[in-house]
C-alpha cells in the first residue's frame, strides 16, 4: 500500500472522485465512476483500477471499458491506474491499441521557490468573476463546442460540492489572465486547474497565483500541499523551481469518441 505525502496525495484525490460521482459500476480490478450530468468530462467518467491488478491486461480494461462507459453511452473511453508498476505494465498493451497513455507526476510543496514572486499580485476571487477566465482557458484548449465547454466549466461546480474550493487569480486591465484553483480538507490541499492566457505568459503571473495558493494553504493549516502535471510536459520543471518535488506517479489511459455534432 502506497504511504507517505503520495498515499495522502492519491487519498485526497480518490475522496473527491467517489464524492463528485452519480454513481459506480463494479468491474473485476475496481469500479467504473460516473457522472451522468456530465458525460463529456473524462475526469468525471473513468475505470479505476484498484492494486494490485496483477491480472488485468489492456485488453480486457479495454473490453470493460466499452462495456460499461460504451453502455452508458459514454463515446469515450478513460481507465484510471494509480499504482504506477501497474501503469507501466500495461502502457504498451494500451498503446499497441491505439489509446492515448498518459503519466501524471504527484509533486508536494517541500522547499521555497528559486525565486520571490509578486504575491500581492494576486487575488482571491469569487465564482463570478473566476467563470469566464475558466471558460477562456477551456476554449483554448478544448475548442469551441458550446455543450462540451459547458460541460467541463461546469466539473468546477461539481467539485466545489465535494471539497472546499477557492480560486485565485491575477488581474491584466481588470481581466483576469492568470489563476488555479484550491481544494482543501482541512490537512491536505491541491493546486489544480493553473493557467495564464498565452499572451500574458512570461511575465511571473502563473508563479505567483501558484505560490499565492500554496501560501494560503499553509496558513490555513494544510500540511501537504499538492498537485498534478503532465509527466511528458514542461510544467513539471517550472513545478520544480517553485519548490515542488515529485512524490509518485500514477497513469491515465484514454480513447477519444467521435467528435460531438456540431464540432
Amino acid at each position: 500500500m502506497t504511504g507517505g505525502d503520495f498515499g495522502r496525495a492519491l487519498a485526497f484525490v480518490r475522496a473527491i472522485d467517489d464524492r463528485s460521482q452519480t454513481r459506480t459500476a463494479p468491474h473485476p480490478w475496481g469500479a467504473a465512476l460516473f457522472n451522468e450530468q456530465l458525460p463529456r468530462a473524462w475526469s468525471h467518467n473513468f475505470l479505476r483500477v484498484d492494486p494490485p491488478a496483477s491480472t488485468a491486461t489492456a485488453e480486457r480494461l479495454a473490453a470493460e471499458a466499452d462495456r460499461l462507459q460504451g453502455g452508458a453511452g459514454l463515446a469515450h473511453r478513460s481507465v484510471v491506474v494509480p499504482d504506477d508498476a501497474a501503469g507501466a505494465r500495461l502502457a504498451p498493451g494500451f498503446e499497441a491499441l491505439g489509446w492515448q497513455v498518459e503519466r501524471l507526476r504527484f509533486m508536494a510543496r517541500r522547499r521555497t521557490p528559486h525565486r520571490p514572486a509578486r504575491l500581492d499580485t494576486v487575488e482571491e476571487l469569487g465564482w463570478p468573476a473566476f467563470r469566464p477566465a475558466l471558460e477562456a482557458a477551456t476554449r483554448r484548449e478544448h475548442g469551441h463546442e458550446e455543450e462540451t465547454i459547458r460541460q467541463l466549466v461546469d466539473r468546477t461546480v461539481v467539485t466545489a460540492a465535494a471539497v472546499r474550493l477557492r480560486h485565485f487569480g491575477a488581474r491584466v486591465d481588470g481581466q483576469v489572465v492568470s489563476f488555479c484553483d484550491l481544494y482543501s480538507d482541512g490537512r491536505t490541499a491541491q493546486i489544480e486547474s493553473v493557467a495564464t492566457s498565452e499572451e500574458h505568459q512570461g511575465r511571473g503571473l502563473g508563479s505567483a497565483v501558484v505560490l499565492r495558493a500554496a501560501e494560503e494553504a499553509a496558513v490555513a493549516g494544510q500540511d501537504l500541499v499538492f498537485l498534478v502535471a503532465d509527466d511528458d510536459d514542461w510544467p513539471k520543471a517550472w513545478y520544480e523551481r517553485l519548490g515542488f518535488d515529485p512524490v509518485g506517479r500514477t497513469w491515465t489511459f484514454n480513447r477519444p469518441g467521435p467528435p460531438p455534432t456540431g464540432h
